[in-house]
């Protein structure tokens, strides 16, 4: 069971990544606590400078570490209650494993 300093270690990682990608630096921001791990959002860090789209909250799993990105259609209550009911499944891209990155 990963630790809330580790996936909060793994969320910041992947944002890393997404800032590298587009070339704006980004924060993670917000958390909300599951049994099943924690649910991070992220924002440019200059907000003024930039506005993203797409930048929907995404899970970091506390078994396995791996980020689950949710959509940004719905507020993060359909997917969460979604990915917990079997009815909401996230695509083969939305899935990041930061073990293989």
């Amino acid at each position: 069971m990963l630790t809330d300093n580790k996936m909060l270690e793994i969320a910041n990682k992947y944002v890393s990544q997404i800032g590298q990608e587009i070339n704006i630096e980004l924060i993670v921001f917000s958390e909300i606590k599951k049994s099943y791990g924690n649910v991070y959002g992220y924002v440019a860090k200059d907000s003024t400078k930039h506005r993203l789209a797409g930048n929907g909250p995404f899970l970091v799993k506390n078994d396995t570490g791996i980020v689950i990105q949710f959509g940004t259609s719905d507020d993060v209550e359909y997917y969460l209650n979604g990915y917990e009911d079997g009815t909401w499944k996230p695509s083969t891209h939305g899935v990041w494993d930061p073990n293989q990155n």
